[in-house]
């Protein structure tokens, strides 16, 4: 009994230092703290007293004033009463170095840039229908071909041959460089490592920002397509 004894004092006190260790670390990132010696006041700045009568507790019938004394009504703390104690410089504050800040950018990025990766590596195991993608991009336009390219994980390099073979089966010009840019700009992976590090409001941000930019290459390549082909039809009549 006496070694299991003295193994638990050992096992509690190694916790018990362990706990503090951790408690210590975890003060440490805090430039302020709370100021232990700051004591709350018996009124907050709204008048609300910090203990109230507790209406629950009456006078036992038993109670006799002249042999008792005065009976006082118990209080409870005031569910309305607000206050919080100021703040001091952290004695055990220890500003964050080059690597440590490393390191926790690290740490926060890594869970977002693996899921990011499943979710590309998952779409690209399924193979993706070139065909059917051929098919969506003919009647798209620009809009829709942007959001196509961010749902589709291409490289840079793995989109041009894409875009160049959507081009020779007769997809419409605008729709695959609206597609290739937005492919380019943007994808399903970017977007999960701007939400895990950025934020919701950046990905969005940054995904709207690709199909703005996507739509207007795809207009612009209809424009100069458009410009091409009349100038291609008033040669081949001034040459008849």
């Amino acid at each position: 009994k006496t070694p299991s004894l003295v193994l638990a004092v050992l096992g509690c006190s190694v916790l018990a230092h362990e706990s503090c260790c951790a408690k210590k670390a975890r003060l440490a990132k805090l430039k302020f703290i709370p100021d232990p010696d700051d004591t709350p006041p018996d009124v907050d700045s709204e008048g609300q007293p910090r203990f109230i009568d507790d209406p629950a507790e009456v006078m036992p019938a038993t109670w006799d004033e002249e042999e008792d004394g005065p009976w006082e009504q118990p209080t409870k703390a005031n569910p309305l009463y607000r206050w919080e104690p100021r703040l001091v410089p952290n004695p055990d504050y220890e500003p964050p170095t080059f690597i440590s800040d490393i390191h926790t950018e690290i740490s926060l990025a890594l869970p977002w840039v693996t899921l990011g990766t499943l979710v590309t590596a998952t779409l690209e195991a399924a193979q993706l229908p070139l065909h059917r993608l051929g098919v969506l991009l003919q009647h798209a336009g620009p809009l829709g071909g942007a959001l196509i390219g961010l749902a589709t994980p291409l490289c840079s390099c793995g989109s041009l041959p894409v875009a160049a073979g959507f081009v020779s089966a007769g997809v419409p010009l605008s729709a695959v460089v609206a597609f290739l840019t937005s492919a380019q700009s943007a994808g399903l992976d970017s977007a999960a490592i701007t939400w895990g590090l950025l934020g919701p409001v950046a990905a969005l941000c940054r995904l709207g920002g690709a199909v703005l930019l996507a739509v207007a290459a795809g207009l612009a390549a209809r424009s100069g397509s458009s410009t091409a082909t009349c100038k291609s039809m008033a040669a081949t009549g001034t040459a008849a």
